[in-house]
């Protein structure tokens, strides 16, 4: 089952895509602060989501601290963000989503990073979990889903 850590301080957004990626068959774990989230990619999650603006630690730290580990710098990391957006791109990261956003926005990032091909590194090369709902993108265009969220994302 492909694992997602969820980096984000507002319970509400956390505990709303939390529940929206478990119903679409994700194993996902959630962190309420940076601190948190550090210590949960030890265990190398498939994907990471993670807020910018958040105490303890905030995402660009987060980010660092993730990139800078061999066994968790090949682990796609998506930054969720309403008003950073300008220096989460300088720091290259595999995805953005600017707040607001919605549920086919979410699954589609989501989507996109996990059907890239493995880092090309075999010393850290993750097995591929293909248990993920396949053409995801597709099917959240397609679905109505109680989960909108477009609201709940903004800070």
């Amino acid at each position: 089952m492909t694992k997602i850590l969820v980096i984000e301080d507002n319970n509400l957004i956390r505990e709303t895509v939390l529940e929206l990626l478990q119903s679409r068959g994700f194993e996902a774990v959630g962190a309420e602060n940076g601190k948190v989230g550090i210590e949960l990619a030890a265990e190398i999650p498939d994907l990471i989501l993670s807020d910018v603006m958040m105490p303890e630690l905030n995402g660009f730290e987060v980010f660092a601290a993730v990139r800078s580990h061999p066994a968790t710098a090949s682990i796609p990391f998506i930054f969720m963000t309403a008003s950073e957006m300008e220096k989460a791109l300088e720091l290259k990261a595999d995805g953005y989503l600017q707040k607001p956003c919605s549920v086919t926005e979410i699954l589609g990032a989501i989507a996109t990073q996990l059907e890239k091909p493995t880092v090309s590194n075999p010393q850290h090369q993750k097995v591929q979990d293909n248990s993920a709902p396949s053409n995801l993108s597709l099917r959240a265009s397609h679905q109505k889903s109680r989960f909108e969220i477009a609201s709940v994302c903004s800070q």
